[in-house]
């Protein structure tokens, strides 16, 4: 028997989250024959580090903090919008000017024009309004022009009561001339229409939703020779609207009875939290609603809810406000920013007056809403003079205050950190260990933990479960009726791990700590300060098998 001198290189360094091994000279003494050694020695090293806070319930842009460092969550959301897209839209609008000589075989000299100078209306199919004014965001004007004559024509096409700057839109395009009696020349051109103010009352001023266009076709003046033209020439104007959307339109809105929902909407504020319940201490939930619209109208809430999609459980708002009818008051113009005064109305729910609570207490991620709107109730009293800034409409937003004094039971909150194994050689070598949890827990109550191991694709190749330890609680007093943190707690606790574990953790890019909070206090609130934190602390005892 020989005395062997065994060195191992293993020094840990920890930047930021990520775990590197670089080397430093560490000495063994074993005694072992000569052939075929092993044995067996611990290697020990921090794996992760995370801190959670008041953060990891709900998002830190969310948050407020009371003159005492007290936590109050403030949120707000646009909870229902009702725009021009709701009141009334313009179709795309197909309007065909064409033109066939009436009879015998005339002939016609360079110059001279084809068609009469008549101008054409065309009504818009908008709903029940009457639309008087407008000024267009966007649309787009495409022209198909076709000529079966055998000489170039010029095209000119007008709408007299659209300008831009002061100027009526007024446009011409060389045709090029038929190539025989039985084929046509086209062309095709598509124009913005961005900018323009158009009067829909038609050429006389006693129409709405009418459009005024004019199409006159005339022999190029330069070309040489008359031509003759046939009964079955046309020279036509295919002229197609498509997208035609006001920043600004002016009328009668009309009558309408308007359904909207049920419609839900995206809310945020508990999008961290994985499961569980809490119990609120109190809630202020507010509903404004702002009518920038020249317009009347009668609102009436239907129905509000949350709903809570990982439970599939909505809860219904009881206040005297669901099922009344609220009179909106049109607005003002202002000729400013904005460009209108809204009326604006407020309601309040909080715990005297619904079960507003409740809502929040489902840990909603989707608000619902089921509305009527009923426009003009007491018809055309504007005389056309309705008015609508389309940027614009009846909006509604909903505000949250909540305090977060609450007891919890089994709400699941996690934070993710990085780790990093590509350094380790010989990963077949290190064999079962045990994990050791270092935690100091500044909150007002224990916790329950499992690890989830994530690979380099996001998948989740093991969990490991403290079991059956749990965080210790903070050391606790009471502050004005309320359970708060007085000081911290320390838990140290040791988790066996397999060798599967091992090489699943040893393969893994990130660790989730997944935190399972207990109150303990109902039906005594805990409140949450910004202070408040759990620091964790995850290092590793493996063994090593050296030799084989």
């Amino acid at each position: 028997m020989q005395r062997m001198i065994c060195v191992i290189f293993v020094t840990m360094k920890i930047i930021g989250r990520n775990l590197l091994l670089i080397p430093a000279l560490c000495v063994l003494l074993c005694t072992c024959r000569r052939g075929d050694p092993s044995w067996e020695t611990g290697l020990v090293f921090p794996i992760a580090h995370a801190s959670m806070s008041i953060d990891n319930l709900v998002p830190d842009s969310l948050t407020s903090i009371n003159s005492d460092g007290s936590v109050k969550l403030v949120y707000s959301t646009d909870f229902l919008g009702l725009n021009m897209d709701t009141l009334f839209d313009f179709p795309d609008t197909t309007i065909t000017n064409s033109y066939n000589i009436p009879f015998g075989n005339p002939t016609f000299l360079p110059g001279q024009a084809v068609t009469p100078n008549t101008p054409n209306q065309t009504t818009f199919a908008v709903n029940s309004a009457q639309l008087v004014f407008g000024i267009l965001e966007s649309g787009i004007l495409t022209m198909k022009m076709k000529n079966d004559i055998r000489r170039r024509i010029i095209v000119n096409y007008q709408i007299p009561n659209a300008t831009l700057n002061g100027n009526p839109f007024d446009t011409s395009f060389t045709v090029q001339a038929a190539p025989d009696s039985i084929h046509a020349n086209y062309l095709t051109v598509a124009l913005d229409l961005s900018g323009y103010s158009i009067d829909f009352t038609g050429t006389n001023h006693d129409r709405v939703n009418t459009l005024t266009t004019l199409f006159t076709a005339t022999i190029d003046p330069t070309e040489t020779l008359p031509v003759i033209v046939y009964p079955a020439d046309t020279v036509a104007v295919i002229a197609t609207y498509a997208g035609v959307r006001p920043s600004y339109i002016r009328g009668y809105f009309g009558n309408q009875n308007i359904h909207i929902g049920p419609e839900e909407s995206y809310f945020s504020v508990f999008h961290k939290v994985r499961s569980g319940s809490i119990g609120l201490d109190s809630l202020k939930m507010s509903l404004s609603i702002d009518n920038y619209v020249g317009m009347d109208a009668r609102i009436t809430m239907n129905s509000i809810w949350s709903r809570n999609s990982r439970t599939n459980n909505s809860v219904y708002l009881n206040h005297p406000i669901i099922g009344t009818t609220i009179n909106v008051n049109r607005a003002t113009y202002t000729y400013s920013d904005p460009p209108s005064a809204p009326s604006s109305y407020n309601y309040v729910f909080d715990n005297s007056n619904s079960n507003a609570k409740a809502l929040l207490e489902n840990l909603p991620d989707e608000l619902g809403y089921d509305v009527t709107l009923i426009t003009d109730p007491l018809g055309n009293v504007s005389g056309n003079n309705d008015f609508l800034y389309t940027q614009y409409g009846i909006k509604a937003k909903l505000d949250v205050e909540m305090p977060l004094n609450f007891f919890a039971d089994q709400l699941v909150i996690a934070d993710t950190s990085a780790v990093n194994f590509s350094s380790v050689k010989n990963k077949e070598k290190i064999e079962k260990g045990t994990l050791t949890l270092y935690a100091q827990n500044e909150f007002p109550f224990e916790a329950g933990m499992q690890i989830y191991l994530l690979d380099a694709f996001g998948n989740v190749n093991d969990s490991i479960v403290l079991a059956p330890g749990r965080i210790n609680e903070a050391i606790t007093g009471v502050q004005n009726n309320y359970t708060v943190a007085i000081g911290y707690s320390s838990s140290e606790i040791k988790i066996p791990i397999s060798a599967d574990q091992t090489q699943h953790l040893l393969n893994s890019t990130k660790v989730i700590f997944k935190t399972t909070f207990d109150t303990h206090t109902n039906p005594t609130y805990v409140k949450i300060f910004s202070s408040n934190h759990l620091d964790l602390q995850l290092s590793a005892d493996f063994d090593y098998l050296i030799g084989k």
